[in-house]
């Protein structure tokens, strides 16, 4: 089936809404405002808005402009873009066009009848599916960009509205539907599909529950080239949903990204007196338990005593973003080599004082003359302790 036509190429510059990118002609450069069809963060390729990451191709389709509409809309869509060495479509609500006609049917065996946008009472499901011995089905679809280091993860930020539907679902099982969630992964070679606990914990720990009794769960794999036509090439991509406890946990690791809008000397408890240079400032950190309350604690600039090295800086950062990674072992200095390995300059002893770990680490705390986030390499440090190092579950293994 096609996905998308290829009207145009260009090059991604920003992203300044969840809805809008800016790219840049292929040919001439000229700036072209286009619809952004997915809502995601797409952090692998754009980078995490409002640090961008330019340079990516993408691929525009002509768009249809709504003659009624009372404000005018960008006359291109990005349809897709090229990544590694696949196409990846954007059209996140035409995964359900290639659900219909490409996955049904192979994950749902003798259906005779399928009807989209079912509402049952005030909730409205993707596919109700009727098979040959009469059984009602439940389908709802999920496109997922997200794949890195062999993993796919969905979501790639908090969806509200993706947890709602898994909780209906749970619910109308038990009312004599066959219930399914359809995550159809838009690209890439992934080994597996696991729900993403380090964006939205709540809806991985509400998935593992619900696969485990309520809800059949199916990924499928679906390949792309540049004009849009797309073939169903793996139907049943193992899910793993094993993770659970880990997502509810609250536990794990995280870095803490600080900005310093200039030169400043700060005092750092009984460490003494620094002398900080203007830039970006990246911390790694870890928690047993209340993870998500420590990230909170770290944001927080006041209302909090100062105890942790990094309370001191956080004080005077112009900017702080938190990254967490749910893991099962404190990754913590293994993240801050990993800070060190893609030009990090470590500030001597900050935040290791107390580093059990088998190596003595120089530091915690790794200076960058520029936003961390800009950098692809600084990306893909992310997603290898996101979708690789997390689910290790002691070192060496």
């Amino acid at each position: 089936m096609k996905l998308f036509t290829n009207d145009r190429e260009a090059v991604f510059v920003r992203r300044p809404n969840r809805f809008l990118i800016i790219a840049a002609d292929a040919v001439d450069g000229k700036e072209i405002s286009c619809h952004c069809p997915n809502p995601g963060r797409l952090i692998e390729f754009f980078g995490l808005r409002p640090y961008h990451i330019p340079g990516i191709k993408l691929i525009l389709e002509k768009r249809k402009i709504d003659k009624t509409a009372k404000k005018a809309k960008t006359a291109w869509t990005a349809a897709g873009l090229y990544y590694r060495d696949a196409v990846v479509p954007l059209f996140s609500a035409r995964a359900n066009a290639a659900a219909g006609e490409l996955i049904l049917r192979e994950i749902i065996k003798d259906l005779e009848t399928v009807q989209s946008e079912y509402t049952i009472g005030d909730s409205r499901f993707d596919f109700f599916c009727i098979d040959k011995k009469g059984e009602r089905h439940l389908v709802e679809v999920k496109a997922c960009s997200l794949i890195e280091e062999g993993v796919a993860m969905f979501p790639d930020a908090p969806s509200v509205r993706a947890l709602k539907h898994l909780e209906e679902l749970a619910v109308l099982s038990k009312e004599g539907y066959i219930c399914h969630v359809l995550f159809v992964i838009v690209h890439g070679k992934p080994k597996s599909f696991i729900p993403s606990l380090h964006t939205d914990p709540a809806f991985a720990a509400a998935l593992s529950r619900a696969g485990k009794k309520d809800v059949k769960i199916h990924a499928a794999l679906l390949r792309c080239n540049a004009q849009g036509d797309t073939v169903l090439v793996a139907k049943n991509i193992p899910v793993d949903v094993s993770h659970g406890k880990l997502a509810a946990s609250n536990s794990g690791s995280y870095l803490i990204l600080l900005e310093l809008a200039d030169r400043q000397d700060i005092t750092i408890g009984a460490m003494g007196t620094f002398s900080f240079a203007k830039g970006w400032y990246v911390y790694a950190g870890s928690a047993k338990k209340n993870l998500e309350q420590r990230i909170s604690r770290h944001l927080r600039k006041t209302r909090k005593v100062k105890h942790w090295h990094i309370d001191y800086l956080a004080a005077e950062a112009k900017t702080i973003k938190a990254l967490p990674i749910y893991s099962y072992r404190n990754l913590e200095c293994d993240l801050a080599a990993g800070l060190k390995k893609i030009g990090g300059s470590a500030i001597k002893n900050f935040g290791s004082s107390d580093c059990r770990c088998k190596r003595i680490c120089a530091s915690h705390l790794y200076y960058f003359e520029d936003v961390p986030l800009k950098s692809r390499a600084f990306v893909e440090m992310l997603f290898r302790f996101r979708h690789r190092e997390a689910f290790i579950k002691s070192a060496g293994k």
